[in-house]
């Protein structure tokens, strides 16, 4: 099985970026034409009512850089062995999406928008995202979690993840720039535990494809975010990049129970390497 080349992997990030940059001033000039805007209030810090449907568009710039991964035959092995997973990761961005702009749109309760994350999360688990192994940081303990447990940590980690995001993004540029560093970060990690000679996670596994789209939809809605801001993701894109940080993670650090004797590489880097770069505000 070959691994995919670092060209597909520039195109893949460079569409992502491409596109999520094109179509956010599209969305920008929507959700104001829709009146979808954050008021200025004691606590936040822009003076202006401003726009809140970004994540739509980084939605759509995930969307088409995956469709073109596909669709370039450059990750042949991603797409046949693990298109249930792909899928899987897909829908739950579109639910976490609609489920955060629903809530941009008109506020929803925290029931409901746990509710839908859920939803997500069991939708991502369904088809293949699936928290199957824990290691304990600094421990030589692994938990094997079993078909009752799986699913409940799976759906917990995208919830924990989803929120985090959503905790973090105050600021301008602050959520989108953390999580193009995490992704960024972890698509590294994750290209180089499928490399050969350590081939920890076989070279399909889509985790590293995730990563890459995620950073790129970030550094392309980066220039309309940076301060002043003249958009914000809202709430639609805080949960949908959280649950996707959640599902790359899962992806390499959940589904392996090697343990690297003598290398660099703890495993539980990947369920904690987000909420380190995450933490640094």
């Amino acid at each position: 099985r070959t691994m995919p080349t670092s060209p597909a992997y520039v195109m893949v990030f460079v569409i992502a970026g491409g596109v999520t940059y094109a179509v956010t001033p599209l969305v920008r000039r929507l959700a104001e034409r829709l009146g979808v805007v954050a008021i200025p209030a004691d606590r936040t810090v822009h003076a202006e009512p401003m726009p809140l449907l970004g994540g739509a568009a980084m939605l759509v710039g995930f969307l088409v850089a995956l469709g073109v991964a596909w669709a370039s035959g450059t990750f042949p092995a991603m797409f046949a062995d693990q298109a249930s997973t792909i899928v899987g990761v897909a829908l739950g961005a579109v639910i976490l999406c609609g489920v955060g702009t629903l809530d941009d749109v008109r506020d929803v309760s925290a029931p409901a928008k746990t509710a839908g994350i859920v939803l997500a999360g069991s939708v991502m688990y369904l088809l293949g995202v699936s928290l199957l192994f824990f290691r304990v940081p600094f421990g030589d303990v692994l938990f094997v979690l079993g078909p009752d447990l799986a699913p409940l940590v799976t759906v917990l980690w995208v919830l924990g993840m989803a929120n985090a995001v959503n905790l973090i993004d105050g600021l301008d540029g602050l959520a989108a720039g953390i999580v193009a560093i995490a992704s960024g970060s972890f698509f590294l990690y994750g290209h180089r535990l499928a490399t050969a000679g350590v081939e920890v996670i076989p070279p399909e596994n889509p985790s590293p494809l995730i990563a890459i789209i995620v950073a790129g939809i970030c550094l392309g809605f980066l220039p309309h975010n940076f301060n002043p801001a003249r958009i914000f993701m809202g709430d639609g894109g805080a949960l949908m990049l959280g649950g996707l940080m959640a599902a790359s993670t899962v992806l390499v650090g959940g589904q392996t129970s090697v343990e690297f004797s003598g290398q660099v590489f703890f495993f539980f880097a990947p369920l904690f390497i987000p909420f380190f770069v995450m933490g640094v505000p």
